[in-house]
């Protein structure tokens, strides 16, 4: 080897021993820089945590829209409680007595029209059950009470409404065409009796069982298949005729599962109809609270500066903190309101309490603070982990030396 060849070489050795020191004093000052950073980790998430607090803390234009949605929160929930006081005395003007010449009308004009329509049905007498036509014009069977104390059953006054199934305004489609097909009475206890006319008399006859009156009504329609759409009409009429009277229609199935509660509620006056009223109010409630949000989001989203927030789910976290706190404040305005008007004595206070504000306001505690955490959570630890990252070692690579 010539003398030129071996400086040659020993200068390429010299490089590759210079670049994989340098490369060396390079990963030591790295470790000890993590070294550092997880020794003093406490400090830097405290740090990280103080600029997700500052970063998401209200500033003066956003308390201004904390104040502008709580405004309009708590005006919906004032305005819907005046509608609903309104809307109570409406519907109380229009309950009639249930022997009212106006239903009887009504009924009567029904009937006539749907045998005029199937004026071509047959409607052949049989020995044990009505004939469609006899469906159409004669009372529902779940109506008749003669009879029931010989069967251990109180059915008088407007009790027989809220213990049979035929008017549940839900399980009635069943139960109560099931039981005008088949001229049967069917119990909240499931108790079946037949009934059966004497000398143009209907009353309680004998007891069966709901699985003999599902037989019963099917071997009727086998008779006459007729029979189903006129039960099914009947019962139509039936529970229309039912709906605005003072008693009005029971509160749906409840009775099945507590009969005495069915009762009592029945009994203090809230029947289908102020059930129907009640949640129509709460779905709007709900509903004018989660539009009031949705609009408060939107124009909030357009102050978004990305100089300003590391990424827009930061951003978002101050505009959850706006719908969050309006809404708990509108919602404990009016649980305010109603509890000391009720402590008070107007019991009628009970009627302003914003259901649907409160259901929409305990799904943003839920759903906002999860939200809020998650994002704390990742911009807390996204952050300390970049630290522990740093930047990309610019390492000296020699093996092409």
């Amino acid at each position: 080897m010539s003398l030129e060849s071996f400086k040659k070489r020993r200068a390429v050795l010299q490089k590759r021993t210079d670049a994989i020191f340098s490369n060396m004093d390079k990963i030591a000052e790295e470790s000890l820089r993590v070294a550092n950073v997880a020794h003093n980790s406490e400090k830097h998430l405290n740090e990280l945590e103080e600029t997700f607090e500052k970063q998401t803390d209200l500033n003066p234009t956003d308390i201004k829209f904390l104040f502008f949605a709580t405004s309009l929160q708590v005006t919906r929930w004032i305005l819907i409680a005046l509608v609903n006081r309104f809307s109570s005395k409406k519907i109380d003007e229009l309950r009639v007595k249930h022997n009212d010449s106006s239903i009887k009308q009504m009924e009567k004009t029904l009937r006539e029209d749907y045998k005029k329509n199937h004026k071509n049905w047959a409607h052949e007498r049989s020995k044990k059950y009505p004939t469609w036509l006899e469906i159409v014009f004669e009372g529902v069977p779940y109506d008749v009470t003669v009879g029931s104390p010989a069967f251990g059953e109180n059915m008088s006054g407007g009790n027989h409404r809220v213990r049979t199934l035929g008017h549940d305004p839900v399980l009635g489609w069943i139960f109560g065409v099931m039981n005008i097909i088949s001229s049967t009475i069917t119990l909240d206890n499931y108790r079946t009796f037949e009934i059966e006319r004497i000398k143009g008399l209907k009353r309680w006859s004998s007891e069966t069982n709901l699985i003999n009156g599902f037989a019963m009504a099917y071997d009727s329609i086998n008779e006459d298949i007729h029979r189903l759409p006129a039960a099914v009409f009947a019962q139509a009429v039936h529970l229309k005729s039912d709906v605005f009277t003072k008693m009005g229609l029971p509160v749906p199935v409840l009775e099945t599962f507590s009969s005495e509660l069915a009762g009592n509620l029945y009994k203090s006056n809230y029947d289908l109809l102020c059930l129907s009223k009640d949640v129509a109010i709460v779905g709007s409630q709900a509903f004018f609270s989660i539009l009031i949000n949705m609009i408060i989001s939107l124009i909030h989203g357009l102050y978004f500066d990305p100089l300003k927030y590391d990424s827009r789910d930061v951003y978002e976290v101050k505009t959850r903190k706006i719908l969050l706190y309006s809404n708990i404040i509108a919602t404990s305005s009016n649980l305010i309101w109603t509890g000391v008007n009720l402590e008070y004595g107007n019991e009628d206070a009970i009627k302003d309490l914003d259901i649907g504000g409160l259901l929409v306001t305990i799904y943003r505690l839920i759903n906002d603070v999860d939200f809020i955490l998650k994002i704390k959570e990742e911009f807390v630890l996204g952050g300390f982990i970049n630290l522990v990252k740093g930047k990309d070692l610019e390492l000296v690579d020699f093996e092409d030396m």
